[in-house]
């Protein structure tokens, strides 16, 4: 049994190296700053979010691409007593679809969408005169987007998008500006 594990991880990691070989050019990976705009009742209680997300994307043909996006966002609260503060932060791991359209060349501006779905690993701290309180969880997460890719040298380009985050019914508008290189 040993063995077929041994070989069969042999033969998975030939056959990525020879993939990733082949498609080079189809990858690329990105950073990015997001600032949020927390909307609804959860912007009743929460202030304007800042973070940075990682992206990766495999090009599937010239219309689609698959993405992979990590990152650390964070929103302080707002309308609390003085000598109270509290803090959501959290880590999305998402993994979505971009669709080109086709009408626009591509070594040009390029104009997407971009919907993304996977969770936060999300974090409550609040802390006041007497006691500190933190409380961890999981949420699933939705982020639909459209966004723009400026050519900024031959293997780099500008990306700035707009999206609307949604984590479990905690919704933001968000904003991204970043950077991406084909590898």
């Amino acid at each position: 049994m040993k063995n077929i594990v041994v070989y069969a991880a042999l033969i998975a990691l030939v056959s990525l190296v020879a993939m990733s070989a082949s498609a080079q050019s189809k990858m690329s990976v990105g950073a990015g700053l997001d600032i949020m705009l927390p909307v609804g009742s959860f912007g009743d209680s929460w202030g304007t979010g800042f973070g940075g997300t990682a992206e990766f994307d495999y090009t599937i043909n010239p219309k689609f691409a698959v993405t992979g996006k990590l990152g650390f966002l964070s929103w302080s609260s707002k309308n609390l007593p003085s000598g109270v503060s509290a803090t959501y932060s959290g880590a999305p791991v998402l993994v979505g679809i971009k669709w080109y359209p086709s009408f626009i060349p591509q070594n040009s501006v390029r104009i997407y969408g971009h919907f993304e779905l996977g969770f936060m690993l999300g974090s409550l701290s609040a802390s006041g005169h007497y006691a500190s309180v933190t409380a961890s969880g999981t949420d699933f997460t939705l982020v639909p987007s459209v966004g723009v890719e400026i050519p900024a040298g031959p293997k780099g380009a500008i990306d700035i998008s707009a999206r609307y985050f949604d984590i479990s019914k905690k919704g933001s508008i968000g904003f991204r500006a970043g950077y991406k290189l084909s590898i």
